[in-house]
């Protein structure tokens, strides 16, 4: 099992349309079993993915503990923290998505309320007889270890913060991508998270090390729970580009408006300073990180998201009409290399487009 996150430290690029709908590529294209998890405090790909009057459902019983709770949703692996314990409560089971052919475990907006706890946690890591330092801050890495005979991939859709939530989510995941928009706050994000990798990559990486040493005596007992290094620091996959205003001439060429281009001539070498650095070692070339642009959606992605469906699903029963199918069609094919290409940089397929 593979984990992907998406992420970005500059919100409103796509994060969480762009995770669902890769998601559902790798289910339906390339046939694979596919686990996202929703690390976003907003939940808005559990809304996405379930429907809004499912997944309402599935949070309604935490706001009224009185309410029948049918499903389980990502703080429940908080339940032992609540009483005394720093055991992870592994028992959240994923709901499968049939239009998504995917499964989901459901975000909660009470996420947002351990993000102080997970930051006091990772304090504690300075304290060798801090067990509960080190397993809290490796709450993503137990549940995950708990799914891995289940999926081949797992997709974990965050916030665009730089805080404790998605520390512990990227400790977990073996990857990363990060979609991007053409403007010069995604070039600023790149920076922020070379920045944030370099402080917190070699902490947590140290501390591991002084409490194999220092707790021998459990080392059994808990190394199971833990990650023994941090792995996204070598596992940067590429990053995507939602699609920016062109003119088209009469002569059919089309030719990027100069303010985009002057951003666009900025992202290679604001990347290749800046994450390259963290890139899978196995990619050799920038040109193997554009994973690809993300065209205009227009309505469809309104649509999308209303009947909860991925666009490489939707159909007349869902509202489709018209130049939409165009759309919808262009779409699949810019998911279809961006999925292609995304397998080839994790070293699971070898041609690509």
């Amino acid at each position: 099992m593979k984990t992907i996150a998406i992420f970005n430290n500059k919100g409103g690029v796509g994060k969480t349309t762009f995770c669902a709908n890769l998601a559902t590529h790798f289910a339906m294209k390339h046939h694979k079993r596919v686990l996202v998890l929703d690390l976003d405090p907003q939940a808005n790909i559990t809304h996405y993915m379930l429907g809004d009057e499912l997944a309402s459902e599935v949070i309604a019983p935490y706001y009224d503990r009185g309410l029948e709770k049918p499903h389980q949703t990502i703080v429940d692996a908080f339940d032992n923290y609540e009483v005394g314990e720093s055991t992870i409560n592994t028992d959240v089971t994923p709901m499968f998505c049939e239009r998504f052919q995917a499964s989901i475990i459901a975000g909660n907006p009470f996420l947002a309320s351990y993000e102080d706890i997970l930051s006091k946690k990772w304090n504690e890591l300075s304290d060798p007889d801090s067990v509960s330092g080190m397993r809290i801050s490796n709450w993503i890495n137990t549940i995950l270890e708990t799914h891995k005979e289940n999926y081949d991939y797992v997709f974990i859709d965050l916030s665009p913060s730089l805080g404790a939530i998605n520390r512990t989510a990227l400790l977990a995941s073996d990857f990363f991508i990060s979609p991007m928009s053409c403007d010069i706050f995604s070039l600023v994000a790149i920076k922020n998270i070379k920045q944030w990798f370099e402080k917190w990559v070699p902490y947590y990486n140290s501390k591991y090390e002084n409490f194999k040493s220092e707790k021998s005596h459990i080392w059994d007992i808990i190394k199971s729970d833990l990650k023994p290094k941090v792995s996204i620091d070598s596992g940067f996959l590429g990053y995507t580009l939602q699609s920016y205003i062109s003119r088209k001439h009469a002569d059919g060429t089309v030719r990027t408006t100069q303010s985009y281009q002057r951003i666009i001539d900025n992202f290679e070498p604001e990347i290749d300073e800046n994450l390259s650095i963290f890139k899978k070692p196995e990619i050799n070339s920038h040109a193997e990180l554009n994973l690809g642009e993300i065209p205009h959606m227009f309505g469809i992605l309104a649509l999308s998201q209303f009947v909860g469906a991925p666009i490489a699903t939707l159909n007349s029963a869902d509202g489709m009409a018209g130049s939409q199918y165009t759309q919808a069609k262009n779409y699949i094919k810019a998911f279809d290399v961006i999925s292609d290409r995304v397998m080839h940089n994790l070293g699971d397929v070898i041609n690509v487009a």
